[in-house]
């Protein structure tokens, strides 16, 4: 096509759909100025007026007919038909609202649930940080299988180590979690916390909300106390207000200044948590006293990640941690460990892996969980889609006479398919939307089933582009499964026998009988594969609620103790302990009391390797044993019955 072509016709296009109306007026006077002409022209030849007129429209062949031929030319006709097609869906659901609402809370289950899974595997394993080029930045962690997870700790001085020696990153940081207690006094207010190396928000890129963030100056042995708010705890506790800036907050009684704030939606490296505050590592030094863990070689508690350097891959920046593993070890080796501890300590090597969507213990936890819950709500979709395609069927049958009318005024097949399926359209649509409404609810009550009291799993479910896409896919997955063979059914009617009445015997054609043996016989077995796997998780549930964990759970109450608000001097600790066991033990209704020094079920852990004749060939996790410190009565407080001795 000339280019020239195209200067005329793309603005007739353009204008034909944005300004139909003044584009068929323009063609109505065309026809009519034409008409006219001819008209005139026929009786200078001889004709009579009326057989002028008669003459001129046999010769155009219908005026209306003309005009839709001339429509079709523009080529933007699909669109001023799909609108209508639009109109008219509404207007056809409106007229049945049981069906449609039916309908659309089907589609919304269905739909919905999908959302909710997806946007929890979403939140845990595809989402990125939402930082300046995340796939740059590499978690250091352990090469061996024993030690190596998203998990994994260092102590500070491997931290120091490793930030002093590596050269494979542009920027090194090290953070660790903890809880803060923000009260002055009274009543335990715990928050979220995080230190971190002075470089931790200078490599991830990030900007703060206010003031500003900690730097590599606020990181140094004897450091005053300054703190980052998240962006999240500002507005709650100081309502977003500038004069948070410059004041005081109280960290386990002691000061800290408020000097900036983290920017909003940047939770934390740690996917399932978000901190409230972060402070320098070495603010520790004020919390440990003596006792710091700085200096600390056996105090596991922070997590390493960097930068890589322009042109380095993931691979090299592993060999050269590989490399530099044996110096880094060597400089950080606990001195107080046993010969066999000091010689498993240096076989330890580090190496880089991906941390651009965070690190995450839930990944782990419920990577299987959630591919079987997306499996399950993909089923129970498919049962949505099998009921409305039924449904549409029998709706199909009381419409049938509407669809014979419409072939006998000229319809094409793909015309009336088109029509129904753009009803089909706006029930997926109603049903995304409702689903997303469903998903937000329902992710939420599964992070909440999740949590526990002492470890509440924050998830950010905000809707994202890759979410969004998901619902629009389901949706339009639902709107060709529920939607296409009933149209194509439908849109087959029998003109002869609907015109006559005959719309019972057509429902009892052969084909139509088969589709709707298909879609009872589907839906009956995929809720059969549902009723299966549900009573296998009842039955797994019910095996796991009656498992004898070793004590007897009933009416126990688990007390925590903290020294470092009240300050309480190590050598006094013990003292102190046994004060409060005779206090709580003169309680009524307290039965047993003793204390622990690590609480069953908790994920805490204290080994040491103990070496025998039977225990020589083990290696690694395997050559450890864990311990407990104890006090009288602890076995008698949980009903531990001995196995012997």
């Amino acid at each position: 096509m000339r280019p020239e072509h195209w200067l005329f016709t793309i603005p007739l296009r353009l204008r034909s759909l944005f300004r139909w109306a003044q584009a068929d007026q323009e063609l109505d006077d065309e026809l009519r100025d034409h008409l006219e002409r001819k008209i005139e022209e026929y009786v200078a030849q001889g004709m009579t007026q009326e057989e002028a007129h008669r003459r001129v429209r046999l010769d155009l062949g219908g005026i209306e007919q003309t005009k839709e031929k001339c429509r079709d030319a523009r080529r933007v006709n699909w669109i001023q038909d799909f609108v209508q097609d639009l109109r008219f869906g509404l207007r056809m659901l409106r007229k049945s609202p049981g069906y449609t609402g039916v309908a659309v809370i089907t589609l919304a289950l269905g739909i919905g649930a999908n959302t909710a899974i997806f946007s929890l595997i979403d939140a845990v394993m595809l989402r990125m940080l939402p930082v300046e080029r995340p796939e740059e930045l590499m978690q250091v962690q352990y090469a061996e299988s024993d030690w190596s997870g998203e998990g994994a700790s260092f102590t500070n001085p491997l931290w120091e180590q490793v930030r002093d020696k590596q050269d494979v990153f542009s920027g090194v940081f090290a953070w660790g979690t903890d809880k803060f207690n923000l009260s002055r006094g009274g009543a335990v207010h715990l928050a979220n916390g995080i230190w971190v190396s002075g470089d931790y928000f200078n490599t991830l890129r990030l900007h703060p909300a206010a003031g500003r963030l900690i730097s590599a100056a606020d990181d140094q042995r004897g450091c005053s106390g300054v703190a980052v708010l998240s962006y999240g705890f500002w507005q709650d506790h100081y309502a977003g207000t500038a004069s948070a800036i410059g004041s005081t907050i109280s960290l386990n009684s002691h000061p800290f200044e408020i000097v900036g704030v983290a920017p909003s939606g940047f939770f934390g490296l740690d996917v399932g948590e978000k901190f409230n505050v972060a402070v320098p590592i070495c603010a520790a030094a004020m919390f440990d006293g003596k006792n710091s863990r700085l200096d600390g070689r056996s105090r596991w508690w922070l997590k390493l990640a960097g930068r890589l350097r322009p042109g380095i891959s993931q691979a090299q920046a592993s060999a050269r941690l590989r490399v530099l593993s044996p110096a880094i070890f060597a400089s950080a080796l606990p001195q107080d460990w046993s010969a066999d501890g000091k010689r498993d300590f240096m076989k330890h090597t580090v190496v880089a892996a991906p941390a651009a969507s965070g690190l995450s213990d839930l990944h782990r936890q419920f990577e299987r969980p959630l591919e079987v819950l997306m499996f399950v709500v993909g089923l129970v979709l498919l049962i949505a889609c099998a009921n409305i395609a039924g449904l549409m069927l029998a709706r199909a049958t009381a419409r049938q006479r509407e669809i014979s009318v419409r072939q006998a005024l000229g319809a094409s097949r793909l015309r009336l398919v088109r029509q129904l399926l753009t009803e089909c359209v706006l029930l997926a649509f109603a049903g995304a939307l409702s689903g997303i409404l469903f998903a937000r609810w329902g992710a939420a009550l599964l992070v909440r089933f999740i949590s526990t009291t002492k470890n509440q799993v924050f998830l950010d479910l905000s809707l994202d582009s890759r979410v969004l896409g998901f619902t629009a896919a389901v949706a339009a997955l639902t709107c060709i499964l529920f939607g296409l063979l009933p149209a194509l059914r439908s849109s087959r009617a029998s003109l002869t026998f609907a015109m006559k009445g005959g719309q019972a015997f057509e429902a009892d054609r052969p084909g139509r009988i088969r589709a709707h043996k298909w879609i009872v016989a589907s839906q009956m077995a995929l809720s059969l594969v549902l009723l299966v796997a549900a009573g296998l998780f009842l039955r797994s549930f019910a095996k796991l609620a009656s498992l004898d964990i070793g004590f007897d759970r009933n009416n126990v109450l688990l007390v925590g103790t903290d020294f470092r608000p009240a300050k309480v001097p190590a050598e006094q600790q013990f003292t102190t302990i046994e004060e409060i066991e005779r206090r709580l033990g003169a309680l009524p209704g307290v039965l047993s009391i003793s204390f622990s020094g690590i609480t069953p079920i908790s994920g805490g852990g204290w080994n040491e390797w103990i070496r025998t004749d039977w225990s020589k060939s083990l290696t690694g996790h395997d050559a450890l044993s864990w311990f407990n410190c104890i006090s009288p009565g602890y076995f008698q407080t949980l009903h531990m019955t001995l196995l012997a001795g």
